[in-house]
């Protein structure tokens, strides 16, 4: 025990002066860490930033449901659309959804959605808002919320009732027009509201083919209003197509790579082989983006390793030269009796003291970079004490691995030769 606490007295007592001496020579000290310093705050900012880049890439794809497939009528060329009429495609169309739940064991719903080019009468409005024709299942599978009143039912649909559902910012800009029971009219026909969005998220963000569309600017319609309201064609989009969208939902996570194989086939049967449709599977753009958040952290930390690199080689140069300079003081001390052990922890101690010195100075820096990250450029950060850690780490491991050759030189000295060195 006795042996023990003397051993840690005189480690702490050497790292004490070698303290001193760091603080005695601040310029030489402060100018050979700004490698780690730059090192480690690289480190820091690339590991936040992956980090919210990472989380927001989930938070979207989350929002479409990693549960479902989405399909999507895609515009064709002339050429496409004579090559659609020839083989008898008819788009995508409600037979394909009633088909593909009928067929497919793993899909609990499908629900359609068509979008609609019509008008609202409505002088107040501040925007244009999208009109969707849909079916009643479509809030439960993209998990919209009601503040008031109801969604489109099944009733809704077989009786052809004229009804719709607002987004909130619909029914805010609306006014008294917006409010439940009051009647909105789309180009020539009166539809009563029935139901109000909650406030949903709003992001400007996509995930590949399928948009993450603004609920608060919507208008919802029953799939029989499409025709009453007197929807327009676009002759350069697909005139065959009688749905925009068609959400499919797997009964589990696991099945939902087989499910959308399955479905890949049931549709290339429907259509022919015509591709006048695109199938968008957020589980799998969610595997996407984490196989890109991985390439990309790699890339940055590689950059961010040759910053502490180039900062652990200026140390062992600067604490080369402090070695030579202090070849008297070494001479001294083993001649007083210190080992070469009591030697090495010294030099490497004021070495790792100035790594770990630099690496806080690095982390003080890194936050403010991505304070100013998250601020100016609006990108999507996330400070964890991984983040925190791993670069401290970092710059404790450089002072160890770059100390220890001039820390070991020192050690070697030959103490008779040392105290003649002028």
């Amino acid at each position: 025990m006795g042996n023990s606490y003397t051993t840690w007295y005189r480690t702490l007592k050497i790292l004490s002066v070698a303290t001193r001496f760091l603080l005695q020579r601040k310029l030489r000290s402060a100018l050979s860490i700004l490698g780690v310093v730059c090192g480690v705050m690289a480190v820091l900012a690339m590991i936040s930033i992956g980090e919210g880049a990472k989380r927001e890439a989930i938070r979207q794809i989350e929002r479409l449901g990693t549960k479902n497939i989405y399909i999507k009528a895609i515009p064709l060329t002339q050429d496409q659309q004579h090559k659609a009429r020839e083989r008898l495609s008819q788009g995508l169309n409600r037979k394909d959804t009633a088909r593909i739940k009928a067929s497919c064991p793993h899909v609990t719903d499908v629900a359609a959605l068509s979008e609609i080019k019509a008008s609202v009468r409505a002088s107040n409005l501040e925007f244009s808002p999208q009109i969707v024709a849909c079916s009643p299942n479509y809030a439960t599978l993209k998990n919209l919320f009601i503040s008031q009143g109801r969604f489109i039912s099944d009733y809704d649909t077989k009786n052809n009732n004229l009804v719709c559902v607002l987004g909130d910012a619909v029914a805010r800009s609306l006014g008294p027009n917006g409010k439940l029971g009051s009647n909105l009219r789309i180009e020539d026909h009166l539809l009563q509201v029935v139901g109000i969005l909650g406030r949903q998220e709003a992001t400007n963000g996509d995930s590949s083919a399928v948009s993450i569309r603004n609920f608060n600017e919507m208008i919802f319609v029953p799939l029989c209003a499409k025709n009453a309201l007197g929807i327009r064609r676009d002759e350069e989009r697909d005139i065959t197509s009688d749905l925009t969208e068609a959400v499919v939902h797997v009964d589990e996570v696991d099945q939902v790579i087989f499910s959308s194989a399955l479905i890949r086939r049931t549709m290339d049967v429907l259509h022919r082989g015509v591709e006048d449709y695109q199938m968008v599977i957020p589980l799998e753009l969610l595997n996407q983006a984490q196989r890109t958040r991985r390439i990309f952290s790699v890339v940055l930390g590689a950059i961010a390793g040759v910053s502490l690199l180039v900062g652990g080689i200026g140390i062992m140069n600067i604490m080369l030269a402090t070695v030579s300079e202090r070849t008297r003081e070494i001479g001294i001390r083993r001649a007083l009796g210190a080992t070469r052990t009591d030697i090495t922890v010294q030099f490497l101690g004021e070495t790792v003291i100035l790594t770990l010195a630099g690496g806080i100075i690095g982390i003080g820096f890194g936050l403010g970079a991505v304070r100013l990250v998250t601020e100016w450029a609006g990108w999507a950060t996330a400070i964890t004490l991984y983040a925190i850690t791993i670069p401290l780490l970092m710059s404790l491991l450089v002072g160890v691995f770059f100390g220890l050759y001039p820390a070991c030189q020192a050690a070697k000295m030959d103490p008779i030769v040392a105290l003649r060195h002028e």
